[in-house]
């Protein structure tokens, strides 16, 4: 029925060992409740947040690990719970632990065989296990099981409208009521014997192939096409109430099951990558194909440029020019030659010109086709305009007249619907017979452009609009055959001449867009005044307007979109799938089937708009992944946030990962967190690195972490964590009782010891005016130097020898730092082992040194710390 299937082609993201993967083959996909992607694969389990992969396998002699690394099936019960099967057995994952448990409560003398295959949820919350001899129900609450069916013959099952339907290799059928525990056999058909999957898993019906037409009760069944080949499908997937998709080991088919049409998508010539093991359709409506040469993802929110390169070798993949004529479009290269892409083929040719013509051009600068010739390509070019024939590949010159400080250089064809269309030379516009190839008239433009060339003309009224690079805009009447200069508006309302390269101008019903080094520009026919539009100093080389009356520009940083009704704009680069980084001027044209094409510096873009411009209303599903506190001598790792945290003071520098899960472009997601009670404001930033924050004072907080997907919507709700920082133990409401207690007991101690107290409060006083009053007192050195005290700032212990550290001198002594000690006054402390300071010198200090008047830093040492509290 489908001998010849028509070929879709789609753009799909593809992850392989490359990217992260721990194996290519891949038997199943799921999106959990959080949002992580799932890959099952022929070594190990994978779980995906669209940035990374974290990768699962089994342990050998531990419980701890999967039971196997071969993983063939996972789903998510109604607890939302994750449960693994292997090739040996059954595994449960601890989201809080981030781990797996083995499930060991099957008896081996009921079960023929572990190995699972497939696994499916009933509407009772049981998971169905299909092994490789066994159909099994379990209970995931009670971890219960019955076994429903066990052949030596392979079955495969599945669920729908309250039965499991089953078959095995002899081709029985067979149907399970879930409520009334009954089976029974519907038929045999051997013609269900070859593949292991006939019908539908995750399917709202069910479906069988198309020569099988029992009645199967109230069930009802839909009929699978017929496929090239006779081939059969491996997996299949409802996109939506008339479509769905068919993965086979032959590539991929979606089929429009209302009207019966088929198509085979095009996923590459691998024929690893068209083996097909299972397809999934996540949350947001992507489709995730598994094959043995890893994941391909469809995304109906990804912004789908195609990129084309020139297939000929010799080419250079500089675009310089496009043009859309009735038959195909033709490519300008820069410097090699153009190329003609013909509507019903994607391949290029290159236009083989004359030898003497090839002498003539070098380089091809605008394209123009003009029927009534009898040379219709007409081409602006280095050395003038040239007209060719591709037919007879014969071409014709047309003799500009070259003025003073004009060049036979030509950047612009203009065609205009009467009998003359114009050309420019460096300097000159000139009116040309498009019969004849005569010159009518030229007009000169030496007077105005005393340091520029013209690049585009645009018919605009009764006038030509005449695009410089670097005199601005000028404008030709027709009727009276006068040029002047078009003057901008400036932002204070006065007039001024507009000096910045002009590379593109569209004229559009009453306005004309210009493209500027100065970003975009208008005028109108009102008021023939230029005025900013877009002035954000980003390089129009180009401008378009597509079916919807918006407008594309290429830049020298992407492609722009305006949308004049509202006044908005984004930009698309690289991050949003261009290959081309820099896009040329004369190089954006509309096809027929409103695509736009826009030529750069590495090939031609291609993209219908109505897909770029439409936004991706998913927001993402933001996650705190793991918070860690750290202290001086260790650290604390959280990844369960349900109670808020409470972490010791001296766990008070922390780093908080998080993520969010949005698989559209994830590297253009931002995302933005705040630490409510020391954060002033959002720190935003574009990846889901991890905040720190160095010791933060004791206290409560609340950490509020969001992200917003590439269109730039903003998870409403994000996450928030709260965190307790308990303050130090002298912080304390204890503390504080202690102290009051403390005070308490002083104060009665004070007033009974009174005359004592009093004598301490003198004796310290007199120490302090001691220790003040060392302005002349000297201490004499073994050497029999004299050190005053007053300028003494540190000293410092080598060996058997000491250094007397002044704010102008250093005076070594042979001397113990221990007997030295003993002869001064208090305001001498010893901080280290090696280093006695002068507090009168003390500028300040931290936990590991003690800095000096005028320039000095001594370390501290924890044995002598206490010796600095007090000062």
């Amino acid at each position: 029925m489908y001998a010849q299937v028509n070929e879709k082609t789609l753009l799909f993201n593809t992850i392989t060992t490359e990217d992260g993967l721990s194996n290519n083959v891949i038997y199943d996909i799921l999106q959990d409740k959080e949002g992580y992607i799932w890959f099952c694969t022929d070594n190990g389990l994978n779980k995906f947040d669209g940035y990374t992969i974290n990768k699962f396998f089994n342990r050998p002699n531990s419980n701890e690990g999967l039971s196997s690394s071969v993983v063939r099936s996972i789903i998510e019960d109604n607890n939302e719970n994750l449960w693994v099967g292997t090739k040996n057995g059954l595994n449960l994952y601890n989201r809080a632990e981030n781990k797996f448990s083995q499930i060991t409560v099957f008896n081996r003398s009921k079960v023929m065989n572990l190995e699972i295959m497939d696994m499916s949820l009933d509407k009772q919350g049981n998971i169905w296990i299909n092994t490789l001899n066994d159909i099994i129900c379990f209970n995931p609450k009670t971890h219960e099981y019955k076994v429903v069916y066990s052949s030596a013959l392979t079955p495969f099952m599945v669920i729908t409208n309250g039965k499991v339907f089953y078959k095995n290799d002899n081709g029985d059928f067979y149907s399970y009521d879930i409520k009334s525990n009954k089976s029974a056999q519907i038929f045999n058909d051997t013609n269900l014997i070859r593949k292991y999957l006939s019908y539908g898993k995750r399917s709202k019906s069910l479906w069988l192939p198309r020569h099988v037409n029992k009645s199967i009760g109230s069930i009802q069944v839909n009929h699978l096409p017929s496929l090239p080949n006779n081939l059969e499908p491996n997996s299949l997937i409802e996109l939506n109430k008339q479509s769905m998709w068919l993965g086979t080991n032959q590539g991929l088919f979606e089929y429009n099951y209302k009207n019966k049409s088929l198509q085979k998508i095009k996923l590459g010539t691998s024929a690893l990558s068209n083996q097909i093991r299972s397809l999934y359709k996540d949350n947001y409506g992507g489709i995730w194909i598994g094959t043995l040469s890893g994941v391909m993802h469809y995304d109906i929110n990804r912004k789908h440029f195609l990129h084309k390169q020139l297939e000929a070798e010799e080419a250079e993949n500089i675009i310089m020019g496009l043009y859309n004529s009735k038959s195909g479009v033709f490519a300008n290269t820069f410097g090699n030659g153009i190329h003609f892409i013909p509507n019903d083929s994607e391949v290029s040719k290159k236009l083989e010109f004359p030898e003497a013509m090839q002498n003539h051009v070098k380089y091809v600068w605008d394209i123009e086709e003009i029927p009534e010739s009898k040379f219709p390509i007409w081409l602006a070019t280095n050395n003038g305009v040239v007209c060719f024939n591709p037919l007879d590949l014969k071409f014709d010159k047309i003799e500009l007249p070259i003025l003073t400080l004009d060049k036979n250089i030509s950047f612009s064809i203009l065609n205009t619907k009467d009998d003359f269309l114009w050309v420019s030379s460096y300097r000159a516009i000139h009116q040309v017979n498009k019969k004849s190839r005569e010159v009518r008239k030229s007009f000169p433009l030496n007077e105005f452009m005393e340091h520029s060339g013209i690049q585009k003309m645009e018919a605009f009224g009764n006038s030509i609009f005449i695009a410089t690079e670097g005199e601005g805009l000028l404008v030709f009447n027709k009727i009276t055959e006068k040029i002047v200069k078009v003057k901008v508006a400036s932002k204070n309302g006065f007039q001024q001449q507009f000096k910045a390269p002009i590379w593109d101008i569209l004229a559009d019903d009453d306005t004309l867009w210009i493209g500027s080094n100065q970003g975009l520009h208008k005028l109108t026919l009102d008021d023939f005044m230029m005025t900013p539009v877009l002035e954000d100093n980003q390089v129009i080389f180009s401008i378009i307007k597509d079916d919807d009356g918006q407008f594309w520009m290429g830049s020298d940083t992407g492609i722009k979109w305006y949308n004049p009704t509202n006044n908005t704009s984004r930009y698309f680069t690289n991050k949003n799938g261009l290959k081309n980084l820099e896009f040329n001027r004369k190089s954006t044209i509309k096809t027929q089937d409103g695509d736009l094409w826009f030529g750069g510096t590495n090939g031609i873009t291609r993209f219908k708009p109505k897909s770029i411009k439409k936004e991706n209303p998913n927001t993402p599903f933001v996650h705190i992944t793991k918070l860690k506190a750290v202290a001086s001598d260790s650290s604390i790792t959280y990844t369960n946030f349900e109670k808020p945290l409470i972490l010791p003071w001296k766990y008070n520098t922390i780093e908080i990962s998080y993520v969010g899960l949005n698989f559209t472009n994830s590297t253009q997601n931002t995302y933005k967190y705040k630490m409510v009670g020391y954060d002033p404001e959002w720190v935003v930033n574009n990846q889901p690195i991890a905040a720190r924050y160095v010791k933060l004072p004791f206290g409560t907080y609340k950490f509020k972490v969001t992200s917003a997907n590439n269109d730039g919507f903003y998870n409403s709700k994000g996450k928030t964590i709260s965190i307790k920082i308990e303050p130090p133990f002298w912080r304390t409401n204890t503390a504080y009782v202690i102290y009051i207690l403390s005070i308490i007991g002083l104060f009665k101690l004070f007033q009974s010891l009174k005359r004592y107290s009093a004598r301490i409060k003198e004796v310290e006083k007199e120490k302090y005016q001691i220790a003040k009053k060392v302005e002349r007192v000297s201490i004499m050195l073994n050497n029999k130097s004299k050190i005053y005290l007053d300028q003494l700032v540190y000293i410092k212990s080598d060996g058997n020898y000491l250094e007397f550290i002044t704010e102008v001198k250093t005076t070594i002594d042979r001397n113990k730092l221990k007997d030295v000690l003993e002869e001064l006054p208090p305001n001498f402390v010893r901080v280290h082992r090696s280093y006695v300071v002068n507090k009168n010198h003390i500028k300040s200090q931290n936990s590991t040194s003690v800095f000096l008047h005028p320039n000095f830093e001594i370390p501290v040492s924890r044995t002598f710390k206490s010796s600095l509290e007090e000062r």
